[in-house]
């Protein structure tokens, strides 16, 4: 059940549809959701990482914001790719909803959080 539960939340974006405009309005709800996941997760993985000692927070730390440096850099790539075009604040979106996945999962694995 988990597992399909699972590939549902990661299909979620793939509902959004129809008009560039409500394909955005779906796409910065599930952004929202998966943003708020992710940063939960990390405050999770910050309280745990506190058993390793102040190092390996600073080390999350640090980590964090590089991370938050490449989502932001990658998806600035995808949306440049459409050269101003309607169809790159979505692509910017799905960009943010795919690498912050991405994030909580690292996350959950590495600190063993949920």
């Amino acid at each position: 059940m988990a597992i399909g539960s699972a590939t549902a939340a990661e299909n979620e974006e793939s509902k959004c549809c129809c008009t560039t405009y409500d394909t955005s309005v779906c796409l910065s709800n599930v952004d929202k959701k998966v943003d708020a996941e992710q940063s939960a997760t990390y405050q999770k993985a910050l309280i745990a990482s506190q058993h390793f000692g102040t190092k390996a927070v600073d080390d999350l730390k640090e980590a964090e914001t590089q991370w938050l440096a490449y989502r932001d850099a990658e998806c600035k790539a995808e949306y440049d790719r459409w050269g101003g075009g309607s169809g790159g604040p979505n692509a910017l979106t799905m960009c943010k909803i795919r690498i912050a996945r991405q994030r909580t999962a690292e996350l959950k694995s590495r600190y063993h959080v949920h």
